[in-house]
């Protein structure tokens, strides 16, 4: 089960996330993305969120990463989380306009 919502700031984002920890999700299944890395990870640490880590995405997909753009970095990330072409286009069309991401996903 996944869910993927989109806030336009961080207030909104944290309201979201404690949310999605109300429903059930914990914090190891909650993902917080946002098109400007740096913010991506400050707004992970005040939400208390989950760092998306290499390991969740594999070795060579991660250094594959380091040498496309950001953009290419984020489609990467969705696809490992189970988005499809179309949920990762829509989200990152949003990341764009400067929203925030955010996806949670249970493992079955």
């Amino acid at each position: 089960m996944k869910e993927i919502k989109v806030a336009e700031n961080s207030g909104q984002a944290n309201k979201l996330i404690e949310d999605l920890f109300t429903t059930g999700f914990s914090k190891s299944e909650v993902y917080l993305l946002s098109y400007n890395k740096e913010r991506s990870e400050y707004l992970t640490d005040i939400t208390n969120t989950k760092e998306y880590r290499t390991s969740e995405q594999g070795i060579f997909t991660s250094t594959v990463d380091k040498l496309f753009s950001r953009e290419d970095e984020l489609r990467s990330k969705m696809t490992s989380l189970g988005l499809t072409k179309e949920e990762t286009e829509r989200c990152i069309g949003e990341m764009k306009q400067e929203r925030i991401v955010i996806i949670a996903k249970k493992s079955i």
